[in-house]
């Protein structure tokens, strides 16, 4: 793993930082010598091999275009969220998606790197330093994934984010490219086949450990023509600041988008908490203990529970002021587990260039490749006591030939809703969601 140091200061725009060194870098040949790169073990994980350049940790006072981030991430978030069928449950993380990409934006190069930079916020170094100070402001939080217990949740919110990128035993990458991930994520770097299930044994044992076991198994598969897999983690354990009280969950109806009218099981509780409502819609402002904080939308009779990117900007702003309203919510308990192939909404996010060979220019990795998966998997449990989240994003490359009123508000959450765990710092959205059935 690449060293951690942290850097008040940003580099100068648009400027190249000098100590990159240049030239591809066989990674078979690289390890036990003196290129630059050392091996550091073996087995289930793959052959880890460290880079010997720092992660360099950048502060979000340091760098400008953290709000660009910040609303490049939810508005990915909530088109990704809108892509699936409303019919059935879609959870996502923005943050690690967003993450992803910012990976794979350091190799790209030409209208590759420009539709990148525009569905991230911001481009070149300005682009590495916010995302790098966005996951150091979240990580404050980190602590050990396998830890985490859901019938006995941390004190204090566990937020553990990870970075790996996974080579191909037989192929050649660019070292600065593996520079740039070490210092501006801190990713891992492991060598695998990939064309076989051996590869896909080593994708599996890191998705696990960094998930805590949520999620079992890597969504890509081995392919003779993987080059390289980018792979990130988000997962969440936070207690309510107020938690229900578990004796008075009891069966209330909830009408899924059917029409249908099933019984699930549903928190109450009466709190005074950020409220606001938008266009018909409700929304509350769940805290956790600290850092973070669940919104929760209830959006008019007869909308759907997808939120607009502009919806979720408004609902932020009205949520983050100081005043707070009496409410008594009732909020069904939620256990799910989604995934997704990303590659259609990105396409219509206009990423398609990066998925067709030879118009992707990735040879910032290496010459000829384009991106063949992306691949998301995300879990939501939601209870009395608080929340557990995880989320996988991963990135397969490959080669080609509010109101004051003397009674409570009402808000009873039984239809189709939508969630969103954000960063209470910066923002920055963890976990977005739109539940249609919380029975999973």
């Amino acid at each position: 793993m690449a060293r951690r140091r942290r850097r008040n200061a940003t580099a100068a725009p648009g400027g190249a930082r000098n100590n990159a060194r240049k030239g591809p870098v066989s990674l078979v040949a690289a390890v036990g010598t003196t290129a630059g790169l050392a091996a550091c073990g073996a087995g289930s994980t793959g052959l880890e091999v460290r880079s010997d350049v720092d992660h360099e940790v950048v502060t979000v006072e340091a760098t400008a275009a953290v709000p660009d981030a910040v609303n490049a991430t939810t508005a990915l978030g909530a088109t990704l969220v809108a892509a699936g069928d409303a019919t059935e449950n879609r959870v996502v993380s923005p943050a690690s998606v967003a993450v992803a990409l910012a990976m794979l934006a350091e190799g790209a190069r030409g209208q590759s790197a420009t539709v990148l930079d525009g569905v991230l916020g911001a481009a070149g170094e300005e682009r590495t330093d916010a995302y790098n100070a966005l996951q150091a402001a979240v990580l404050e939080y980190d602590g050990d994934p396998g830890s985490v217990d859901g019938d006995d949740l941390p004190e204090r919110p566990l937020l553990h984010l990870a970075n790996a990128v996974v080579v191909d035993e037989d192929r050649d990458v660019e070292r600065e490219y593996l520079d740039r991930l070490a210092r501006g994520y801190g990713a891992g770097l492991r060598v695998a086949d990939l064309s076989d299930a051996s590869g896909k044994r080593v994708l599996d044992a890191w998705v696990r450990e960094h998930t805590g076991g949520r999620i079992r198994s890597s969504a890509i598969q081995p392919d003779p023509n993987l080059v390289l897999v980018l792979q990130n983690a988000v997962l969440l354990a936070a207690r309510w600041q107020d938690p229900f009280a578990a004796e008075v969950t009891s069966d209330l109806p909830f009408t899924l988008v059917s029409g249908q009218e099933v019984p699930v099981p549903t928190m109450t509780q009466r709190l005074l908490a950020a409220y606001a409502e938008l266009r018909g819609a409700q929304a509350v402002r769940l805290p956790y203990t600290e850092g973070f904080a669940m919104d929760v939308v209830l959006p008019p009779e007869g909308a759907g529970p997808s939120l607009s990117a502009e919806d979720w900007y408004q609902l932020g702003e009205a949520l983050s002021g100081p005043v707070a309203t009496d409410v008594l919510l009732h909020l069904p308990t939620v256990d799910v587990k989604t995934s997704a192939d990303l590659v259609p909404p990105l396409r219509d996010l206009g990423l398609g260039v990066l998925f067709s060979y030879p118009e992707a220019d990735l040879t910032g990795i290496a010459p000829d490749l384009f991106v063949g998966a992306v691949a998301h998997q995300a879990t939501l449990t939601v209870d009395e006591e608080g929340t557990v989240a995880a989320a996988t994003t991963e990135v397969g490359v490959t080669a080609g030939s509010a109101p004051d009123p003397a009674e409570p508000v009402v808000m009873t959450v039984d239809r189709p809703f939508a969630v969103r765990i954000v960063h209470l710092e910066t923002g920055w959205p963890m976990f977005m969601g739109a539940i249609a059935d919380p029975r999973g």
